[in-house]
């Protein structure tokens, strides 16, 4: 008994963005795993606004709405598939010998479902059985994917959980084609040796040509300005060897020009040492971000005293639906806010946070960010049975506000260290911000990494320099760092945000 496969479409998908290196990936796929699973059959599951080659395959269904029950029981009904594979169509990279050894663990348990967690998205697949999918009952999210509803009541099935060395997690790559960035990443490995690698080959490629990885940056925090209002506790600001005034709106305009030349999506960040809504063009900055078709997202870090009616009406407007707000705030009260903050803004900022939490009636936008420190972990008075930080979240979760919580940064020992807990990882990897990150500030000199606080391991600065410039020295240190040679002017050997992740 073999197991068919169902190539999956997704939504919005076109078939120039199905093809890779002159493939066209789903039928160079089929032909693949035909090579191995000869009795296996191929379906195809396609949105209904797609107009491309594959809506002229004999078992081709054309879904209305998403990949829920109703739409799986209506393909095992059709084909009457004791047990099918879903490999998502545009996953160039996807191994036949991992098809293979996957179907072989689900027919030798007699599992229901069986999936991967080590093996990234585009290298795996998902295999359902007939009998799984007759028996789930109807739930009242109907629109909710089979898999997300399986894995949510993941014991009440029998489930086979299929492992693979070597394990690629520490990559964060999904080996799929929707996202330019992994496409990019794909590309780079095919060109290594002018084929697809298999599974087994993929670590050994990274490790030895690192070089793959580095595409452009895929977050850039900049620096609008180094002006603020506050004295917290936990601020690097008051250590910096030089004032840091505001950023022209001409280095910011350049920056995201030039990020055009790569045409590749990114976070845009507004953050830095100062608050971003003292610029007095921080609206326009905002303007600027929200037009640029390769900014996905853009998260304002804000203390949210200037978050008023006036910026709230700002992010209502339909077009900016792209920004996230991010405000830190560590207090619950007056006495606590002038502790940690050294200023007496509490009722403004509570009343801001609360006016813009409404925002999230349709999707997170607004966010609160409170500091890991002994501070805030500490009981307050005695007899108390819950810690500051227990109560900040019961308070702001009563409040309906979601949290973030953040490690503390020192800054290479630049601040007093406030932590109360190690929380890195025992074996050290690349530093993901010298891979992933770009940190500009307001001046246009893009640091070494954040830690670079004044700029003096800079890049380069962009208001004089180019940014493919840049990035190449950029790249050099990604490269250093990979290969175990740490940079000593940042002590990176110091560091412990080096497996922090930004987006």
């Amino acid at each position: 008994m073999g197991i068919d496969v169902l190539f999956y479409v997704e939504d919005g998908l076109t078939d120039g963005e199905l093809a890779f290196a002159g493939m066209y990936v789903p039928l160079t796929l089929k032909e693949k795993i035909q090579g191995v699973s000869r009795d296996s059959r191929f379906f195809y599951s396609i949105p209904a606004d797609y107009n491309g080659k594959l809506k002229s395959e004999k078992f081709a269904f054309t879904r209305d709405k998403g990949n829920d029950l109703s739409s799986w029981k209506n393909i095992f009904s059709e084909t009457s598939a004791p047990h099918i594979a879903v490999v998502k169509a545009d996953a160039a990279f996807f191994d036949p010998e991992v098809f293979t050894e996957m179907s072989n663990v689900h027919l030798e348990y007699l599992a229901e479902f069986t999936f991967s967690e080590n093996l990234p998205e585009g290298f795996t697949c998902e295999i359902y059985s007939s009998e799984l999918i007759k028996h789930l009952p109807e739930t009242d999210e109907k629109t909710l994917p089979l898999d997300k509803v399986i894995k949510s009541n993941i014991n009440q099935f029998d489930v086979e959980l299929f492992y693979k060395e070597p394990d690629l997690r520490d990559k964060r790559i999904s080996f799929r084609l929707t996202s330019p960035r992994e496409r990019r990443i794909m590309e780079n490995l095919y060109k290594l040796n002018n084929s697809v690698p298999g599974y087994k080959e993929v670590r050994g490629l990274i490790e030895s040509h690192p070089e793959v990885l580095f595409t452009a940056p895929a977050y850039i925090e900049l620096e609008i300005t180094g002006e603020c209002r506050l004295d917290c506790l936990f601020c690097y600001r008051k250590t910096l060897k030089h004032e840091h005034g505001r950023m022209e709106k001409s280095v910011y305009m350049k920056i995201l020009e030039s990020m055009r030349h790569y045409g590749l999506p990114y976070t845009l960040c507004f953050g830095g040492s100062g608050e971003p809504s003292d610029h007095p063009e921080f609206y326009a900055f905002m303007d600027a971000a929200v037009k640029e078709p390769l900014v996905e997202l853009l998260v304002v870090e804000t203390n949210g005293i200037k978050a008023d009616q006036n910026f709230k009406s700002y992010l209502e407007k339909p077009g900016n639906t792209k920004i996230k707000v991010i405000l830190n705030n560590n207090a619950m009260d007056n006495r606590s806010y002038s502790r940690l903050h050294g200023g007496d803004e509490y009722n403004r900022v509570f009343n801001n946070i609360i006016s813009l939490s409404e925002l999230n009636k349709n999707g997170e936008r607004i966010y609160v960010q409170v500091m890991k420190i002994k501070e805030t972990d500490e009981f307050e008075n005695e007899g108390d049975t819950k810690t500051y930080l227990d109560k900040f979240y019961d308070f702001w979760e009563g409040n309906k506000v979601p949290l973030i919580l953040q490690k503390q940064d020192t800054y290479l020992g630049r601040i007093e260290d406030r932590t109360y807990s190690d929380l890195s990882p025992i074996k050290r990897i690349p530093c993901w911000h010298l891979q992933r990150d770009m940190y500009v500030l307001s001046d246009g000199t893009v640091s070494f990494c954040k830690q670079d606080i004044d700029g003096e391991k800079g890049y380069g600065n962009i208001a004089g320099a180019t940014l493919e410039g840049i990035l190449e020295k950029q790249e050099e240190a990604f490269l250093s760092d990979y290969h175990g040679k740490l940079c000593t002017s940042p002590d990176c050997a110091s560091c412990d945000e080096w497996y922090t992740f930004n987006f």
